[in-house]
């Protein structure tokens, strides 16, 4: 504990620093003063735990300093020191929180005794503001949590109220650059339980801790989103050499292996989720590359490539084939594909493999990790570079892709994944009936079997709105019906429709209806 002493004898001051020092070894005299006012700057300057000052001492008394440190908001604890027992000393003390007091002459065991049980006050205190902040900071950890999890699944439309999520949760905006990787890690179960992802935070906020804001969580099954916030230029390739190094490390220190993808730098909030489904698609490359490693978006898109482009209305037609388990369908557009490729007469076997790897990413991005990870032919022997190599011919190329269309489908088959030719119905039924539960985008894709971003694209392109603008809306809905119909608190119909936050979900009912929730049940019945 560090200390100070006021009193204007020096006799006394050198006597207690003496005496702390023989008696009291916990306590370190880190300063003496003489008056009042001396005293006042010396607290400021030092910021001591604890203060043992006489009372009364020339330019200003030790209850007007005690008053003054007050005023400016100083911590420090006080002792009295006074040879008077004036009851007036007492009560001015005791209303500026004073409740220590040793009459002079000192003597060691009262001297010990006092310091003792201010320290031990210290030391409570402490230990509760500890504990409080560790709250708080586990309850803005979560705020922050949820609000990373919206701003990525609703995308980039609405900026106004993505803006408007970020704030509420604490989140630096200004200036800042943004970036987003995930961590998908490999293993059993077992292994992705709460201490393992605990060690693996602690990893993450060690690596990255030289930026400003490090927000990372559990985003679905095995994956960690890890969002990166700076106010300063992000130097991109500092960030591929940091997520390498968790990589070693995570595999190294707990034994799992690991592999990242990371996406582009973004200068405002609004790019977070582009960030996000870059990373996302540049680590379904695993499947090609293989696992443990780290995979940067730019350098899956030089690899592709933008020429002897596969045209889109072609893999959106394969894509369908796959969704409804249409092996000829799939089989005719393969041949319709490489008929394609087969015209471009410049084509080199290289970009034949590029176009390869570019059908295979297609094939497999609207399936869950955890699926193809679970099948040995499709995550070790057939979605690999090596096996695309071996292919030197067109013909065998082809071949070869068909073999892996054909077991997709044999996949999707042996582990009763449904056709999707009709999975937003379903998704929308699934939402109207569960609006009360807190409903992740990386539970829906578990349930309907489906990744996560295939999801969140798939449902925006059929209905033209994110699956969190729709689910809101139903929940906003039922809370008209619970204002107007029953005399339930804002707060009770708010848990009912599925919000923990009321502040959040009055603004979010305003947003959607123009008025607050009071105001609404106000006005029904001129409505």
């Amino acid at each position: 504990m560090k200390l100070i002493v006021v009193d204007d004898e020096k006799g006394i001051v050198d006597g207690l620093r003496r005496m702390i020092n023989r008696y009291i070894p916990e306590c370190e005299v880190i300063g003496t003063a003489h008056n009042g006012l001396e005293g006042f700057e010396l607290i400021q300057t030092l910021q001591p735990d604890l203060v043992i000052t006489d009372i009364r001492m020339p330019k200003a008394d030790g209850l007007d300093m005690i008053k003054m440190l007050n005023d400016v908001g100083s911590q420090a604890k006080f002792i009295l020191l006074s040879g008077y027992t004036d009851f007036e000393y007492a009560r001015r003390g005791m209303q500026l929180g004073v409740h220590y007091y040793i009459n002079k002459p000192v003597e060691v065991e009262q001297l010990r005794e006092c310091v003792g049980q201010v320290m031990e006050k210290i030391r409570l205190e402490r230990t509760k503001m500890q504990e409080m902040n560790e709250l708080k900071q586990e309850v803005l950890t979560r705020k922050q949590e949820k609000a990373w999890r919206d701003v990525l699944d609703l995308g980039s439309d609405n900026s106004d109220f993505l803006e408007e999520l970020l704030q509420m949760a604490q989140i630096p905006m200004e200036n800042a650059s943004f970036l987003c990787a995930i961590l998908e890690l490999d293993g059993s179960a077992a292994a992705m339980k709460e201490l393992s992802l605990h060690a693996v935070f602690e990893h993450i906020d060690r690596i990255f801790k030289q930026y400003q804001g490090v927000f990372r969580f559990r985003y679905a099954g095995s994956q960690v989103a890890i969002v990166i916030a700076h106010g300063e230029s992000i130097k991109y390739e500092d960030l591929v050499r940091a997520s390498a190094l968790l990589k070693e490390e995570v595999q190294l220190e707990l034994n799992l292996s690991a592999t990242v993808g990371i996406g582009t730098i973004q200068k405002s909030a609004a790019g977070v989720s582009q960030s996000f489904e870059e990373a996302s698609y540049a680590l379904s490359y695993k499947f090609i590359k293989g696992s443990d490693e780290v995979i940067p978006f730019p350098e899956i898109n030089n690899l592709t490539g933008p020429s002897h482009a596969v045209p889109e209305e072609l893999i959106a037609k394969l894509e369908a084939g796959l969704d409804n388990m249409d092996e000829s369908g799939c089989v005719e557009t393969i041949r319709e594909i490489f008929r394609g490729m087969e015209a471009e007469k410049n084509m080199r076997a290289a970009d034949h493999q590029s176009q390869c790897l570019n059908i295979l990413l297609s094939c497999v991005r609207n399936m869950p990790f955890q699926q193809l990870q679970q099948n040995d032919f499709l995550g070790r022997h057939i979605l690999s570079l090596e096996s695309i190599s071996r292919s030197r011919t067109l013909e065998h190329l082809e071949e070869w892709t068909l073999k892996v269309i054909r077991r997709i489908i044999s996949f999707k088959l042996e582990h009763n994944i449904p056709k999707k030719k009709d999975i937003i119905t379903e998704i929308k039924d699934y939402l109207v009936k569960n609006y009360k539960e807190p409903i992740r985008i990386a539970d829906l894709a578990s349930r309907f079997f489906i990744s996560p971003l295939y999801l969140s694209q798939f449902f925006k392109q059929k209905t033209g709105e994110t699956y969190v603008n729709f689910l809101t809306q139903i929940r906003i809905n039922k809370a008209k019906e619970l204002l107007q119909s029953t005399d339930l608190k804002v707060y009770e119909i708010c848990e009912m429709v599925g919000y923990s936050d009321t502040q959040h979900f009055a603004r979010l009912f305003e947003k959607l209806t123009g008025c607050k929730p009071r105001e609404y049940r106000k006005n029904i019945p001129n409505a």
